[in-house]
Order: structure tokens, then sequence, then C-alpha cells
């Protein structure tokens, strides 16, 4: 009979667990004296400016090491500002120390790491996307003005009509004036007392009827009108004509 066939555990999946397999679990061994001897023997003796490690003076408590959420747990208590100014401080002084200058110098002006062109490129694009924002805006901002004088307008129709509606129902209700389909009865009360005085445009004009009544003619009154018109005419034609001026100069003149 075949011997079973030995495999690491966290090599297995779910769907590999058979009756047949006899998993082994692989140990985990954490021997602190032997690394710590180890580390000491590859270790090289450099100065601390070339790697600069700092190490905190609060040791990290994590109860669990194979449990991620404390480990990271850890690592934000050390992030702490107290404990990140603490580290700063110490490896300033080393730094001091070492004599190497850290500070910029005031007159250093370092090289770009983008060309003039790229960053005028770049200032451009964020020009243009400002005022595109600003364009946008101030577009909305029309568009809700006009859509509040549209509903103003609206409203105002509104109130007019109801106006309009409000006076024609009052006009309804208002009691209709008699219309005059006669004489005023002042009027006939009047021309009853004193009578009717009738037209007085045209009244002394001759019409055809008038000026063919010759009943007041008489003939009598008319005789020698015709007589001493031919009379006075034939007097003006009898009468001498006045010399002209220069004759009547002369006549004065003889004078």
């Amino acid at each position: 009979m075949p011997s079973p066939e030995i495999l690491p555990l966290d090599e297995l999946s779910d769907s590999e667990l058979l009756e047949d397999f006899i998993p082994q679990q692989r140990v985990t061994i954490n021997n602190k004296s032997a690394l710590k001897k180890i580390c000491n023997e590859i270790k090289i003796d450099v100065p601390w400016i070339e790697t600069q490690v700092i190490t905190s003076s609060e040791p990290a408590s994590i109860k669990d090491i194979n449990n991620d959420i404390e480990r990271e747990l850890a690592l934000f208590v050390q992030l702490d500002p107290f404990v990140t100014l603490e580290g700063a401080i110490e490896g300033r002084k080393n730094v001091l120390a070492s004599g190497v200058p850290f500070s910029r110098p005031d007159d250093y002006f370092a090289e770009m790491v983008k060309s003039d062109v790229h960053m005028s490129r770049i200032r451009q694009k964020l020009v243009d996307e400002e005022q595109s924002i600003k364009a946008s805006e101030e577009a909305r901002r029309q568009r809700e003005l006009k859509k509040f004088e549209r509903k103003g307008i609206e409203d105002t129709a509104i109130d007019d009509d109801f106006d309009i509606a409000l006076e024609q129902a009052a006009a309804d209700d208002r009691p209709k004036k008699r219309q005059n389909t006669g004489k005023n009865t002042k009027r006939i009360s009047k021309n009853a007392r004193y009578g009717f005085g009738g037209k007085k445009r045209h009244s002394k004009s001759n019409t055809a009827t008038s000026s063919a009544d010759i009943s007041q003619f008489d003939s009598k009154k008319s005789k020698g009108f015709g007589r001493r018109a031919s009379t006075a005419n034939q007097k003006r034609k009898s009468t001498k004509k006045r010399p002209g001026k220069a004759r009547r100069k002369s006549t004065r003149n003889k004078k």
C-alpha cells in the first residue's frame, strides 16, 4: 500500500484538500539572538549621514504580529506629531554634527524640472479651464435669471387677466342705463308749452316754390323803375369826361 503524500498546508487550495493527503503546517521560528548575531556580522560601519536612520524612543507594542490591523495601527502611532517632531529634532542634530549642509542658500536658484515652454502651456491650460468654469457659471446664472423673468411675466399676465375678469364681472353687475329711444320728457313738455321754433338755418333763403310764387308782386310799385334807370344811364353817358392833367394845368395857368 503506497504511503500518503505529504504537502505543506499553505500550498494547498480548498479543492485539493482530500482525505488521501496529510496536511503539514509550516513552523515559524523567531530566534532573536541568532538574528541579531547575523545582523551584527553583516553590518557595515558607515557614517550616519549615509543611512539617516532614526529609531523612535517609544517601541511599538504589537500583541499579535500576524495581525495586519495591529501592525498598521502601530505605524499610525509612530506617525504621531510629537513622535515625528522628536525624530526630526534628533535628525537635525545628527546632520549638524556630520557637518553636511542641508539648508538652501539665499542666493540659490534651483533649475526647474519642467521647461518654461511646458510650464507656460500648463499655465495657459489652467487659465482656459478657469475661464471655461466662469463662462459656464455665467451662462447658468443667465438661464436662472431668464427663468425668473419668464415666471414674473407669466405671473403678471395672470394678475392682469384676473383684474380684467374682476372688472368685467363688476361691469356686468352694474345696472344698465335705459336706452333713450325718443325725445327727452323735459323737452317734450317745453315744446308743448312754448311751441317749437323750427329750423333756423337757411330760413331766409329762396326755394323753388318761393321763387315761382308771384302772388305778392305789385306792378304799381314797380312802375317807373325801368324809366328811372334809363334816365340815370343817359345822364351818366352825357357827363363830360374829366380833362387830362396837362389841360387842367394849362387852364389853371390861364387864370
